[in-house]
């Protein structure tokens, strides 16, 4: 078993890292195409790795990939998929890569279909209807701290 920190006490201090997510992602909508792109693609990264490691490079993510503005990604070529493949300050797996970059393109189509990413996502997507949970989440914070304990 891989060590981690104990489980979050939701009255604790949070570091930057979790707070961020915690407090910005988690529970909350997001009406910003790029920044639903963002949460989106770094969930992508993640597929195997835990989150902690993943946040830990967040701000690398955000300037290898343009701070995640979807026209950027979607415009980059081979050439900057091996240059991410050789970049440290992110997941260099060059499947996941190709995937965000394949990813960006899809949400421009989304975008021109249906006015924004956000759109899409939050009114025409299919499923359950998306109801805020700041209010009400302690249990989902405290089952998503302990899966970062044990995760990562």
């Amino acid at each position: 078993m891989m060590p981690c920190e104990t489980p979050h006490d939701l009255l604790a201090p949070l570091d930057s890292l979790r707070d961020w997510y915690e407090h910005a992602i988690l529970g909350n909508r997001v009406d910003n195409d790029n920044s639903l792109f963002e949460v989106m693609s770094l969930q992508v990264f993640q597929a195997g790795l835990t989150w902690k490691m993943l946040l830990a490079k967040r701000d690398g993510f955000r300037e290898a990939f343009s701070s995640w503005e979807i026209d950027a990604v979607a415009a980059m070529g081979p050439g900057e998929v091996e240059a991410l493949r050789q970049n440290t300050g992110v997941t260099r797996n060059g499947l996941k890569i190709q995937a965000t970059i394949e990813n960006a393109r899809t949400v421009q189509k989304l975008q021109a279909e249906n006015g924004s990413f956000c759109t899409w996502f939050y009114d025409i997507l299919p499923g359950t209807t998306y109801l805020p949970c700041r209010e009400n989440c302690k249990e989902l914070l405290a089952s998503w701290a302990l899966n970062f304990c044990l995760c990562g």
